[in-house]
């Protein structure tokens, strides 16, 4: 955090469930809230998907059971080509938070709770992990049970 405030571009991993989570361990461990406003850009959250194999089948019952809103899903069959498994590579889901909204930092600056900045975040405009998941699954990219294997219930 030193080497950010002197101007120098820092780029670093760290283990959080969200970007608005990152904040919150980060202040967690000691660094002043403003600190964390004068020093960071923007924190990139990102996790790997695995992608449907082109054996996946039409599955509305599957999204509907595990609360995901979405238009359709395919469901993971498994073919020889996937090796039974329905999936074929990864892909990366990310989320952008970026510091630039005075509100945001504001809510850093008194320690807002990780609710509080993901709420703002996504109402200054963040596509949160979420909404993006859900936009994979409508394009047939995951299925539904990868998305609660990888991200969990909401």
């Amino acid at each position: 955090m030193q080497a950010s405030l002197t101007g120098h571009l820092l780029l670093s991993t760290f283990h959080a469930g969200s970007a608005a989570e990152t904040v919150g361990r980060l202040l967690d461990m000691g660094i002043e809230p403003y600190v964390l406003r004068s020093g960071l850009l923007a924190i990139l959250n990102q996790r790997l998907l695995r992608r449907l194999c082109c054996c996946a089948q039409a599955d509305e019952d599957t999204a509907a059971r595990l609360g995901l809103p979405v238009r359709r899903a395919l469901l993971a069959q498994g073919c020889d080509a996937c090796r039974g498994t329905g999936y074929q590579g990864r892909f990366l889901l990310v989320e952008m938070l970026t510091l630039s909204r005075s509100e945001l930092s504001q809510a850093i600056l008194s320690r807002s709770d990780t609710a509080t900045i993901e709420k703002l975040a996504l109402q200054s405009g963040m596509t949160g992990r979420w909404q993006r998941a859900c936009r994979a699954v409508d394009d047939g990219l995951t299925s539904p049970a990868e998305v609660r294997r990888v991200l969990g219930f909401c």
